[in-house]
């Protein structure tokens, strides 16, 4: 079942709700069945596993019932996970470690495969990364949001080509349609958007400077409840072998699914044919490398104080491979 949440909340609520206290889980569903597992996700590419598991009735046939709820603002999304409307969520590292380092024990099962690009405006002299590190020192406005998976993943793009990412001067914008209208417009010189924005954004004039394919791994996850993981471990499992047909189903034909993709997903009709669409993983936890690097990013951003260990965020749930 897909459902659709829409809303504007300020930063200074976003700092008050990253992901506070989970609250407790009603039953849904018929009496004789296993309460449904809730998972909420974004209008991004790493939702369309999800996507193609319901439509293609993997959920159904690995047996276990699973009601995906869409979200366009992630501190909505952030908002149901505390109240107990939904079992785990379509999130990040970054979040989860502010989760956990906030007395919230989410526990991360698995990675996802998203994609971000850095984009300049039409009329930006900026026009490929090799502008970008002509540009010396000087500083360019990029809008995203700080503190998140957003500027995480911008600083490591511009590393990955030999830019000092202190050449971004961030401009701080929640909402994803506002930073695309914004770049678009011209009132900022670039931004970091999620594919498929990215291509909307291009289909606009935006110049496409570097995306996160040349990161070994966006910090992207799949996180749950630490009600969900101990109550529903072999919903959750099922769930994943749902996933895993999903992402053999996506790579042996992603044209197959376009449409489905952009109706089901929320996504612009413009981009249907345009969209990159990720060659996904099979479920897997995220690396000691990759969680250390993401926590090193958060110490040295002034996020995180003190230690925090990989098994303190991260489940055994899904074994490592």
């Amino acid at each position: 079942m897909l459902r659709d949440s829409c809303a504007i909340i300020t930063r200074a609520i976003r700092a008050a709700l990253v992901l506070a206290a989970v609250g407790l889980l009603p039953a849904v569903g018929a009496a004789a069945s296993p309460a449904a597992l809730r998972v909420g996700m974004m209008p991004a590419v790493n939702s369309i596993p999800l996507i193609v598991a319901e439509a293609e009735g993997f959920f159904s046939a690995e047996g276990v019932a699973v009601e995906l709820e869409m979200f366009h603002n992630q501190l909505y999304r952030e908002t149901a996970l505390q109240t107990g409307r939904i079992d785990g969520s379509v999130s990040d590292l970054i979040n989860a470690v502010n989760a956990v380092a906030g007395g919230f024990a989410v526990q991360v099962t698995s990675v996802t495969d998203g994609l971000f690009g850095l984009v300049t405006a039409p009329r930006s002299r900026i026009r490929s990364i090799d502008d970008w590190k002509s540009a010396g020192v000087r500083s360019v406005q990029v809008g995203l949001l700080q503190d998140s998976i957003i500027f995480y993943s911008a600083e490591r793009i511009l590393q990955a080509y030999g830019v000092d990412p202190r050449t971004i001067a961030p401009i701080s914008t929640l909402q994803v349609p506002t930073r695309m209208e914004m770049v678009v417009a011209g009132q900022i010189e670039a931004a970091m958007l999620p594919e498929p924005m990215t291509r909307v954004a291009m289909a606009r004039g935006a110049h496409l400077i570097a995306d996160s394919s040349v990161m070994d791994q966006t910090p992207g996850v799949l996180l749950f409840t630490p009600q969900a993981v101990s109550e529903k471990a072999e919903q959750i499992a099922a769930f994943y072998r749902a996933y895993d047909r999903a992402v053999q189903a996506i790579n042996a034909g992603p044209d197959h699914f376009r449409r489905l993709i952009v109706d089901a997903g929320g996504f612009p009709p413009m981009v249907r044919d345009s969209m990159v669409i990720p060659r996904f993983q099979p479920a897997r936890v995220p690396t000691e490398d990759e969680f250390e690097d993401v926590v090193k990013w958060m110490r040295q951003k002034g996020l995180l104080d003190g230690s925090i260990g990989y098994r303190s965020v991260i489940s055994d749930l899904i074994p490592a491979r």
